[in-house]
């Protein structure tokens, strides 16, 4: 069993540090920022693609090589460094949340909290992340997942969110609106959406609304 507590973080907004300029930094890089964090970079070289994010200004970029002076603010730091020394000396200065790249010895004593990333799926308000101590059975999950929630699946779930607003507003009576969020929600209504689509399911939906 993994020692790792499943959770999600919003990192919106947030400094998110990465320590390194490779092939593994940018990979890091492009997820950090797809959850819209502040990213900086920390590294006397950087890939042609970190290149090109910092002339967009996308990310910024500080060509010196690792100090703590630059983590100390920091939400969460990413050590990706080539050298395992220095990776292991960001993960005792990390002042919160630290993601090793590299497998680095658990007997490091630290205050800061070690984190992994997940193999993530994605589906407009779904987000499903799968851990397991073997990364590639990780993304052959995340592929069967894949396939059974698709494109209709995305568009129930944003239409859900725009519906549980309208309903709190239009809805006073609490009972009643907890019975119709829990018919919305359940299987039968999912079985619908994958049998005959999101168009249907919708029908099925309004037709909830109006009789419960």
């Amino acid at each position: 069993m993994s020692n790792f507590f499943p959770i999600f973080i919003d990192i919106h907004d947030k400094k998110c540090v990465v320590v390194g300029g490779g092939v593994v930094a940018e990979r890091k890089i492009k997820t950090l920022l797809k959850y819209g964090a502040k990213v900086v970079v920390i590294s006397p070289e950087i890939t042609e693609g970190i290149k090109k994010l910092v002339e967009l200004k996308k990310i910024s970029y500080i060509q010196k090589s690792y100090s703590i002076n630059y983590i100390k603010d920091a939400l969460l730091v990413v050590a990706a460094t080539s050298d395992t020394a220095v990776n292991e000396q960001i993960l005792k200065d990390a002042p919160f949340l630290v993601n090793p790249v590299e497998n680095l010895s658990i007997q490091i004593k630290t205050n800061n909290i070690r984190y992994i990333v997940p193999s993530i799926l994605q589906k407009g308000d779904l987000t499903i992340a799968i851990s397991t101590n073997f990364p590639a059975i990780s993304k052959t999950i995340r592929g069967e997942i894949k396939n059974f929630y698709g494109k209709d699946f995305a568009l129930y779930l944003k239409y859900l969110r725009k519906l549980r607003r309208e309903l709190k507003e239009k809805i006073l009576n609490q009972k009643r609106r907890k019975k119709i969020f829990k018919k919305i929600a359940s299987k039968e209504i999912v079985s619908i959406l994958r049998q005959k689509g999101f168009k249907k399911t919708k029908e099925e939906i309004d037709k909830i609304i109006n009789e419960t």
